[in-house]
């Protein structure tokens, strides 16, 4: 009943706004390929179109504001994922404006617009492989968990370049991807459920060799703070440094060494939530299966072989000699590196099944 209400509702407006425009421009054909990419949209992992109101538009004056509304609103979930991911506030990463009304109209001009919509979903091989596996899915649950992974994926950029870091932080895994490959990858940890680590998109810049830590004022707060102020032999013992600023609030770092919080290597990849890809002298954490243990940062398991990897091979002889001294250098890449920090409970594996992570951060719940 509600539904051909909102239906009748809408056919007015649509009958007031073509009245004063002319001749429809919805044709049957158009038609047509709007309810078969409604239809579509089902095997992307997606619903919410009003497929039977669609199914009743024919060509005439009550059709164009129903479908450009249903038509502009299939495309933005296609380019940019849907309501619910880009109203999701762990998910930081941001996409072009698009002009969907502009698109909209060239594909009507063409005719094509079916093929239109095809075009612009991800081609990437992990997409069409998780999109396949949603096709064959029988279980509910992995069927509604790889729904939700195929719109985040949606909502990431699709050119991501040809070299980039991708941080996958329930899978507690690190890869560096040349042309759509994994050339390596690092066991991580990630942040606490407390201190979660954000979606977000950055570039790697540099790799720093013996780094201080800047310890954020969170965790002077927490915990150093009443090291540094009650066991002052015990922090400095430890590498603290502490001082005030100019409204006397305490300011600490930590000196580079093998105890230093970051390890002996971090990577510098400016971002407003201040996470780090860094070495970590708590290297037994790594044994664990279930690595979700910092403060948001990202500790990666054999940073030397991964600085080198960044930075190039010719680096490998002044990484080891600024380990080795233990001097602090910041080297910088030729060419800034992408990372995308993401956050995928489900991917395909590379004979089609179904890979599954923990939902550490019950992101998948909303």
């Amino acid at each position: 009943m509600m539904r051909r209400l909102r239906f009748a509702m809408l056919a007015a407006v649509a009958a007031l706004a073509t009245a004063a425009t002319g001749a429809p421009r919805w044709t049957g054909r158009d038609l047509a390929d709007l309810q078969a990419a409604v239809s579509d949209a089902g095997a992307e992992g997606l619903a919410g179109y009003d497929a039977d109101a669609v199914r009743q538009l024919v060509p005439g004056d009550l059709t164009d504001v129903l479908a450009d509304m249903t038509a502009v609103k299939l495309a933005r979930d296609y380019t940019e994922g849907s309501a619910a991911i880009r109203a999701d506030p762990s998910w930081h990463f941001t996409r072009p404006a698009v002009d969907y009304r502009a698109w909209l109209d060239a594909a009507l001009a063409r005719h094509d617009l079916r093929a239109s919509f095809a075009d612009l979903l991800p081609k990437t091989q992990s997409y069409v492989a998780l999109r396949r596996a949603f096709a064959a899915c029988r279980q509910p649950a992995t069927c509604d968990r790889i729904a939700i992974n195929l719109d985040r994926l949606r909502a990431l950029a699709r050119d991501r370049g040809a070299r980039y870091l991708w941080v996958n932080v329930p899978a507690f895994r690190l890869d560096l991807i040349e042309n759509g490959r994994a050339i390596s990858s690092h066991r991580i940890i990630v942040g606490k459920p407390g201190s979660q680590t954000p979606s977000f998109q950055a570039r790697v810049t540099g790799v720093t060799i013996n780094p201080w830590w800047n310890v954020p004022c969170s965790i002077v707060d927490e915990s150093v703070g009443k090291l540094v102020t009650g066991n002052p032999a015990e922090a400095a013992r430890r590498g603290y440094v502490a001082s005030r600023d100019a409204k006397g609030k305490l300011v600490v770092r930590q000196r580079p060494g093998p105890n230093n919080a970051l390890g002996q290597i971090k990577l510098e990849m400016p971002n407003p939530f201040d996470v780090y890809i860094h070495d970590t002298p708590s290297k037994n954490l790594f044994a664990d299966q279930r690595r979700a243990f910092s403060h948001g940062c990202i500790r990666t398991e054999d940073p030397q072989s991964l600085a080198i990897s960044v930075l190039g091979a010719q680096s490998e002889e002044t990484v080891n000699v600024l380990l080795a001294t233990g001097v602090t250098r910041t080297l910088a890449l030729p060419t800034p590196l992408p990372v995308y920090v993401v956050y995928m409970t489900a991917e395909a594996g590379p004979d089609g099944q179904v890979l599954e992570y923990p939902d550490i951060y019950k992101r998948d719940r909303r």
